[in-house]
Formats: C-alpha cells, structure tokens, sequence
C-alpha cells in the first residue's frame, strides 16, 4: 500500500507592514487593495460594515479560505497564531464575514464582506483586536507528489495574508508604556541601544521612539531618530537606535516614546560608550 505524506512549509507574509502580498506560485500572486490594517472605535453596541478586495495579479485561478485567527506579538520577535478566543482582547467573535472560502480568478479580485458587531456590554474598555486569514489552498495538495519507496512526498510552500481587524472602545481604557530590558551593544557595523518596550495598558499604542544624548558638560549630541511599531496590549516591541556617529564617553540619554497624540512616556539613562 502506498501512503502518501504533505509537508506543508507555511510562510506567513509580512502581516505588520503594509502594502506586502505573497506569492502561492509562479501563476498566482495576491495583494490586498490598500492596507493590511482596517481599525474602528466604535461604542458598546456599535456596527460597522466593510468589504476588503483580494486581487489576483496572476494568470492562474486559485481557491482560498478566509477565515480569523487571534494574534500576540512580542519583543524577542516571536509572533503568534491562535485559535480564536484564545487572546483575552480577541474581537474575533464580533466578527462575521463572507465568503469563507471562494475560488479568485486569475487576473481578478474577490470581495470578502464583514460585519463588526461589538457587544453592549458597558465593561468593554481599550483595544480589541484579530486578524483575517486569506490563505490559498495550492492545486498541489490535490496531485500525487514524487514517489519514494511507495511514499509519496510533497513540498507546499504556502503564502498568507492577514488584515489586522482592531476595535477601540470609545476613548476608553487607560494607555500604558513600560520600558524593560535595556542593552548596549558594538558591532562592526556600529553601536546601538536596544530598548524593549511594553503595553501594559489597555489600548493599542503606536510609538515613536528618539532619542536626545548630553555628555559631562550637559552639551546635547542632537536627537537621534528611532522607529515606530504597533503594540497591542499586553504584548511588546524592540527598538534600536544607532548611536554609532557619538564619540566614546559618558552620556545621559533622555528617551522619548511618542505616540502621537496626549501619551507621551520617557525614560532617563545613564550610558558609557566605548
């Protein structure tokens, strides 16, 4: 009796930054129109609608399923993928969509129409969060593999997409940042100060991290610029600034986390640069 083995290789495609889309194979290539990121305050007991096209740039057809996931990101860089309701923020059950699995043609689009219904419950506070999975199923699945030894193999590398659905309650929900692990490092390539930064709070965060170094004598370097990255709570972020163009010596860095509205959040460090 042959039996037949999947190895199925699942590459997620670059769900945080937007405008990313991957490709299934050579004839089937996605992309979502606009954003990766569709985001509503909304009160308890509020609705919103709305629709997001996939379109298929390819020349080949493909099947795809959509459906929700729920979603932790964390500062050591690792990401992850949980059966919805898993995350104590899921929206994922506020959510209804369709269709849920549909077939896209080449050089077409889909339209996968959703309602985001929040429920009237007065406790609700903060930021609420999911991601919608568009993900391909490869003909390849369907079709024999190569045949070893009465077993056959097959390699399917898999390219999702995923639309970060965010819910904010009102203004409600208290914001919250907190500066952990702290490091100092020189490569070849330069010195930079990583900091890892926290949501404690209850609503997503944005910031935008810099950095402004005085040495002995109290004379500013200048500002060095950072990044910005979406913290949701309860998860974390790394930033790295490049303090390479300093001399060496002693510092005393003023950190600023901005997030571009009334939440601003600091930090003072003493720093030795050799």
């Amino acid at each position: 009796m042959k039996h037949r083995v999947l190895v199925n290789g699942l590459c997620l495609a670059c769900i945080l930054l937007a405008g990313l889309c991957g490709s299934l194979s050579a004839g089937v290539n996605l992309k979502v129109d606009g954003t990766l990121t569709r985001s509503f305050t909304l009160d308890p007991g509020g609705k919103t609608r709305g629709e997001i096209v996939v379109q298929n740039t390819g020349d080949e057809e493909s099947e795809l399923k959509i459906f929700l996931q729920d979603y932790l990101h964390y500062a050591d860089g690792r990401a992850l993928f949980q059966k919805t309701g898993t995350v104590g923020r899921s929206n994922a059950s506020w959510i209804t969509m369709t269709p849920n699995q549909a077939v896209i043609p080449a050089k077409g689009s889909l339209t996968i129409n959703f309602t985001l219904s929040v429920p009237p419950d007065p406790k609700l506070k903060g930021t609420y969060w999911s991601l919608l999975m568009i993900e391909p199923v490869p003909k390849s699945l369907l079709t024999p593999g190569k045949q070893e030894n009465d077993v056959d193999f097959q390699v399917v590398t898999v390219v999702r997409l995923a639309v970060q659905m965010i819910t904010t309650i009102g203004t409600s929900g208290e914001a919250k940042l907190s500066f952990r692990n702290r490091s100092l490092t020189k490569e070849k390539s330069g010195r930079f100060l990583t900091l890892d930064l926290e949501n404690t709070g209850e609503r997503l965060l944005t910031p935008h991290v810099w950095t402004e170094l005085f040495n002995k004598k109290g004379q500013s370097s200048g500002k060095i610029d950072g990044s910005r990255h979406r913290i949701y709570p309860g998860c974390s972020a790394r930033f790295v600034l490049d303090l390479s163009k300093l001399a060496p010596g002693g510092y005393k860095a003023v950190v600023v986390a901005d997030n571009g509205d009334d939440n601003v959040f600091g930090a003072n460090y003493t720093l030795e640069l050799k």
